[in-house]
């Protein structure tokens, strides 16, 4: 139909890399759309499919601020259409709004499905220049993250080279890399039509080649219930950003180096001598030389005792100083290093928010990560991540709202394992590591010290993570005997939750996975898993097929409870946006005028979002910023 459709080959630009030999991946059928004329005929075509494939070609990685080059199109194998918007001044360009506001209708047709791999990407762009998005049909890349959530890459490159046998052209192909790297702008329309209709042709035939192992495998409704749907909403959560206090954090950042300086003289004088804390060489020698403390662990191939975190909680836990206060500077260090320091930079500078990204295709478990900047992994525990929450704020005269699951994975394993006595004390809203000091130690409720359910809190979580006695030994700086006395205790007290991981363990062993309650499968090598296996390689798999059901299935609520909190919001126009999702917690930021209605709205669908045999609980708190919130 587009045999009329003709480019004009050019000369490639000087500051481009010379094209490569194709292989027999055909590019013959890649169109170049680029005259108005040519433009009619493509859309009026584009209007009858019932879905495709687009794929963005943008001039930055941050989607806030990219600009469009060109949209390649495809609906059909091998065959693929390219809108250049961009390009250097000897290539013809089609004009971007008018372009842009033909295709608007297109995307926002709730009819036609739309696909790509990594869509959250595109969504985005076109969210930021005001277009509508509506039924994201598909994205190769989770459908491969759900087949093979253990892969070591889920990039379309990768995937297109194992599952079509194609070895795709590369971004630095096209625009170099180092010093000499051009934007996408500058690359010649004839490279940037083949770069871009390969990629989106790829991300078809995957999509089309993963659709039926997914329904296969039984993780069709985990993808386009699940998954796929919560794709906007990451997209909206992540163009809202969150306000972030930057005086705050300037002081917070003086006074951070100024507590370091002091930590840095104290480890100084207990040593007797200067060093360099960053040198690895340096505090090897302090540690282990001169100080002769215990190796716990030694590197890889050059065999050195090890310095790192484990090694040197080992090393605390047997009564050293010296370890102690160093892992109390990693700490500080890395809070302001990472954060302190990094979020003013990272903040835009006309509204004061940052935007992280939020990671669907990243932890086997199914659960959401963080990145650039990460803000789940600011340590609540310790006095400064206490201290840095309190730099994020609400919209000037609003608050923020926290609602967090409580003890969500211990209700999981209460209604994984059927444990009755466990359950009760969901049901009857005790606190479940007051109760399960209560039946370890043997006493009351009332008369449970707070040594008694701290100790009891980690066996509880210990357990959850397939924690062995030497683990907990550390972990709480005890004698091994002691620690396996504490786990048989438990075990004894609760005698279904060790069926149940015996259970889950042989079913493993069985079939190479577990699945979490909604069907997400994480697979393990059954060489390791079984018991012929090394102790270390066996115990270390069956921590993880443990920790997946559980954290898996908690992962999986998380994402029903914001999916549906979403939709809540929307049904009732709520000016209330939800900002962030930390493991089990979710923040948001609303009007005082909403708070009592939003919620109870929230706490409604948190609660309902799954149906267990213990009750889900939802602490909500509100306040002027992440850190001091009051229950609601």
């Amino acid at each position: 139909l587009f045999d009329q459709i003709m480019e004009e080959p050019g000369a490639v630009a000087s500051s481009a890399i010379e094209p490569r030999t194709a292989d027999s991946w055909s590019y013959n059928n890649y169109r170049l759309v680029d005259t108005p004329e040519a433009f009619e005929q493509f859309l009026s075509e584009l209007q009858k499919q019932s879905r495709f494939v687009f794929d963005l070609e943008t001039t930055s990685l941050d989607p806030l601020r990219a600009q469009i080059v060109g949209i390649a199109f495809c609906w059909k194998a091998t065959e693929a259409y390219y809108l250049p918007l961009l390009a250097p001044e000897e290539d013809r360009t089609l004009d971007s709004p008018v372009v842009l506001a033909a295709l608007a209708p297109v995307f926002a047709n709730p009819a036609i499905g739309k696909l790509n791999q990594n869509i959250k990407y595109d969504l985005m762009v076109l969210t930021a220049l005001g277009l509508r998005l509506e039924n994201i049909a598909g994205d190769s890349m989770l459908a491969h993250y759900l087949l093979h959530p253990g892969a070591r890459s889920h990039g379309l490159d990768e995937l297109t080279e194992e599952f079509l046998e194609h070895k795709n052209i590369t971004i630095t192909e096209l625009i170099g890399k180092g010093k000499k790297q051009i934007t996408m702008d500058r690359v010649r329309t004839a490279q940037v039509r083949d770069y871009a209709c390969e990629d989106a042709d790829a991300a078809l035939q995957l999509a089309e080649l993963f659709e039926p192992q997914l329904a296969q495998a039984g993780l069709k409704p985990l993808y386009e219930t699940l998954e796929i749907p919560l794709v906007s909403t990451l997209v909206e959560m992540e163009m809202h950003g969150i306000r972030i206090n930057i005086p705050f954090l300037q002081k917070l950042g003086a006074e951070m180096a100024a507590e370091l300086a002091v930590i840095e003289e104290g480890i100084h004088t207990l040593v007797g001598h200067t060093f360099n804390l960053a040198s690895l060489k340096e505090l090897q020698k302090v540690l282990f030389t001169e100080l002769k403390l215990p190796v716990q662990k030694r590197t890889g191939i050059k065999n050195e005792p090890s310095t790192d975190h484990e090694s040197l909680e080992r090393l605390a836990a047997l009564g050293h100083e010296l370890p102690k206060k160093l892992l109390i500077y990693r700490q500080l260090t890395k809070l302001k290093n990472t954060y302190v320091d990094v979020l003013p930079v990272l903040a835009d500078p006309n509204t004061g928010r940052v935007h992280t990204s939020f990671n669907q295709a990243a932890a086997e478990t199914g659960r959401l990560s963080s990145s650039e900047p990460n803000l789940q992994n600011i340590p609540a525990r310790t006095e400064q991540g206490a201290q840095l929450r309190k730099a994020f704020i609400p919209h000037e005269g609003w608050v923020l709202l926290t609602a967090d699951y409580s003890q969500i994975e211990l209700r999981l394993l209460a209604h994984l394992c059927g444990d009755e006595t466990l359950q009760q004390a969901f049901v009857a809203d005790h606190d479940v590591h007051t109760a399960v000091a209560a039946q370890i130690f043997k006493v009351p409720l009332a008369d449970v010290t707070k040594s008694q359910r701290g100790l009891a809190k980690t066996v509880n979580f210990g357990v959850i993570y397939g924690m062995s006695a030497p683990g907990l030994a550390v972990r709480l700086g005890i004698l091994r005997a002691e620690a396996e006395t504490f786990i048989d205790e438990y075990f004894a007290r609760y005698p279904k939750v060790q069926e149940y991981q015996d259970t889950l363990l042989a079913n493993c062993r069985k079939t190479g996975h577990v699945a979490t309650l909604l069907g997400r499968k994480r697979t393990f090598d059954s060489s390791v898993i079984r018991e012929k296996s090394t102790y270390h390689a066996r115990n270390q798999a069956e921590r993880e097929a443990i920790n997946m059901q559980i954290q898996g299935s908690a992962a999986d609520l998380m994402k029903l409870a914001m999916l549906a909190v979403q939709n809540r919001l929307k049904r009732e126009q709520r000016a209330a946006l939800m900002l962030l999702t930390v493991h089990d917690e979710l923040v948001f930021e609303l009007p005082h005028e909403e708070v009592p209605e939003v919620s109870q709205l929230i706490r409604e669908e948190m609660i309902g979002a799954m149906k267990l045999s213990v009750p889900l609980k939802v602490d909500v708190g509100i306040g002027p910023n992440w850190l001091e919130v009051n229950d609601v």
